[in-house]
């Protein structure tokens, strides 16, 4: 390995964790993809290993690498959706309460970032509580609270796999560090 391209890697490893810190960040802020935007920089940084001359996805490590990141990046989507919307469930919020919340939320987010997201999904979901609980507005409230504490474990998971994707992509640099492969 020649000292340009040992500089390259080492310019490409920095981008790509610099990356993933903001898809960490972005498991906690609404507005920026978490799990989804470190696969994206982990499948960058295989791509880019063809242009330093090396195998893409350093080969087989970063292939088995690539497939546990996409179980992971999945699992994170099923995962922020069921406990989100299980614990809401427990706390008696309906489904077309949590489908307004979706939507107005969905609807929120170009009109006020980044918060609209936020306020147009809590909003959807008071509404449609207030009503559905007789116009009784502490039974809403008590509504948008348990669909908040779902939300709340939820970020955590997110957070939890974003923290472990990262550290298999370490495991893959760390590997293919190791045991090089033939390009």
């Amino acid at each position: 390995m020649t000292d340009l391209t040992l500089l390259g890697e080492i310019a490409l490893l920095i981008v790509t964790l610099l990356v993933m810190a903001v898809g960490l960040v972005g498991a906690v802020v609404p507005i920026l993809p978490g799990s989804w935007l470190i696969w994206l920089a982990a499948i960058g940084y295989g791509l880019a290993q063809g242009a330093l001359g090396q195998a893409f996805f350093d080969g087989w490590i970063g292939g088995v690498a690539i497939v546990v990141l996409t179980l992971l990046a999945i699992a994170d989507l099923v995962l922020e959706y069921v406990v989100t919307h299980s614990i809401a469930h427990q706390e008696g919020v309906s489904g077309w309460s949590t489908a307004a919340s979706i939507v107005l939320g969905l609807v929120g987010l170009p009109f006020f970032p980044p918060f609209g997201s936020l306020i147009g999904a809590v909003g959807g979901l008071f509404l449609v509580e207030y009503f559905r609980k007789g116009k009784d507005w502490r039974k809403a409230l008590k509504g948008v609270k348990g669909y908040a504490k779902g939300a709340g474990w939820a970020v955590a998971a997110e957070v939890a796999l974003c923290l472990v994707m990262i550290g298999v992509f370490g495991v893959w640099v760390i590997l293919a560090f190791i045991f090089p492969q033939p390009a």
